[in-house]
């Protein structure tokens, strides 16, 4: 009986169980889920269960994202910072290290490298810690993060060199001036103001998302107060609106932060190339080290394979998550008018938009990557017909290209218990404690659910957070 050599076997069994642990429908199924219910403690648990068996060494970023985002949304905000702080250290070095590393890793598929994370998920820790922070009345710490999110969109937009349209985030701007300016830190925040608004201009290109009137509100405000009146008229000629009224006597802002939905997930898309058309991204490829080794192997026998042979592979593409709540309204008790929530942050969209921006490379990488195992496959076949005929040749063949499907697998991690989109609401209250009615209606504004938000603190002359989360 023909003997397959064990070593392929093995290896084939092995990517079979790798590939299987990618990214696995039902965790997600069972936290989103749970989100529904708002059970983000039996979340959270249900993470720290599977922090071995899901996440893994490779996956431990997502492992604190994950966790530090529920234990977010269950209110445990000092847990949840601890969890954010270790993703931010281990997504810095898992940076530093691919950058001296791509290139001699070039045949290892993305999906079997360690994720430190998207610009914009890298990003968007900042904003929620700083949240965090704020709940605990930690403003210096709150104060840090804004200015660390600061250095990061720096980053991004000079050293970095990404050719991505994410280099900004309008969201963590305003957010930042809203901070700064609870502080009393007037100049910041009209800094932060104006960068958001610069920052509105570009999501409103790619993101269909304009600037809030309320940002153009205290960008006037903030401008007016330390006396910039040349800066007054140029955000008026750009954006409009007019110089807000001082709040009334004792009275303060609550400034709603509605967290809808839940984010669009990646799947395959499966993709097939002829070898001759496929072996043209091959020859562009510069590795390093051994790999080279490998290249030029694959490159000494890509001649006597078939131009119209076929490879296989995947690549990532995102769909969307149905969920019905799309949008909330915020009364006060006592009160006769109910505010309208203000979309602010469209994650779902800057994640699309964001792999779109980078599908090229990745295309391009994955077919020259996928080319040359097929055709160290086809070396490797060559070596088994010398030996033990054209039938273990075959097999050979056939497995090695088993394996190499199931590793070549579209990368499909993402950050998945960040909400879809990010909504905000502002009301001007008395100093003292308020009972909040939301109502959370459907696209066609249909009402869903009520929810009351009881013993909000205003303070006079200050903006209270309050965050509500809706994934139903």
């Amino acid at each position: 009986m023909m003997k397959t050599p064990r070593s392929i076997i093995d290896l084939f069994i092995t990517a079979c169980l790798l590939a299987g642990c990618v990214s696995p429908r039902a965790l997600l199924v069972d936290l989103n889920r749970l989100q529904a219910k708002c059970q983000y403690d039996e979340a959270a648990g249900l993470v720290e269960k599977s922090k071995m068996s899901h996440y893994g060494k490779k996956n431990a970023f997502l492992y604190y994202l994950d966790q530090g985002m529920l234990l977010h949304y269950a209110g445990k905000y000092s847990q949840s910072n601890e969890a954010f702080e270790n993703a931010k250290r281990l997504s810095q070095e898992l940076f530093t290290k691919s950058v001296t590393t791509e290139a001699s890793t070039f045949l290892v598929s993305d999906n079997m490298r360690p994720y430190y994370g998207e610009d914009f998920e890298r990003a968007l820790i900042h904003v929620f810690s700083a949240l965090n922070y704020t709940f605990l009345n930690k403003n210096d710490d709150a104060l840090v993060e804004a200015r660390q999110v600061d250095f990061l969109l720096k980053w991004l937009q000079t050293d970095h060199g990404h050719r991505n349209v994410y280099t900004e985030d309008a969201f963590a701007r305003l957010l930042a001036g809203m901070i700064y300016e609870n502080q009393g830190e007037t100049n910041d925040a009209y800094i932060s103001y104006w960068k958001a608004l610069e920052a509105y201009d570009v999501y409103k290109r790619h993101y269909k998302l304009k600037a809030p009137s309320l940002l153009v509100q205290y960008a006037l405000k903030t401008a007016n107060r330390l006396g910039f009146q040349d800066q007054v008229i140029d955000i008026q000629k750009q954006w409009g609106g007019k110089i807000p009224r001082r709040l009334p006597k004792n009275a303060g802002e609550v400034i709603v932060l509605h967290y809808c939905g839940l984010p669009p997930h990646k799947v395959d898309s499966f993709f097939e190339i002829g070898f001759g058309a496929g072996w043209s991204y091959a020859r562009a490829v510069k590795p390093k080290g051994k790999e080279q080794e490998e290249v030029e192997k694959a490159s000494a026998i890509a001649r006597s394979i078939l131009a119209e042979e076929v490879v296989r592979m995947a690549f990532p593409k995102y769909e969307k998550t149905p969920y019905k709540i799309k949008r909330m309204t915020v009364q006060a008790e006592g009160a006769r008018k109910a505010h309208s929530s203000r979309l602010v942050e469209n994650i779902g969209s800057i994640a699309e938009k964001n792999l779109e921006d980078r599908i090229g490379r990745i295309r391009a990488k994955t077919i020259a990557r996928a080319v040359i195992k097929f055709a160290l496959s086809q070396k490797i076949a060559s070596k088994v017909e010398k030996k033990k005929g054209k039938g273990a040749a075959w097999l050979t063949k056939k497995l090695l290209q088993a394996v190499s499907s199931a590793t070549e697998l579209a990368d499909k991690r993402f950050w998945q218990t960040v909400p879809d989109r990010i909504f905000m609401t502002r009301l001007v209250l008395p100093a003292g404690t308020h009972t909040l009615h939301l109502t959370f209606k459907d696209s066609k504004g249909a009402v869903v659910s009520n929810r009351d938000l009881e013993d909000i603190t205003v303070k006079s002359g200050k903006k209270t957070f309050v965050t509500v989360r809706t994934a139903e």
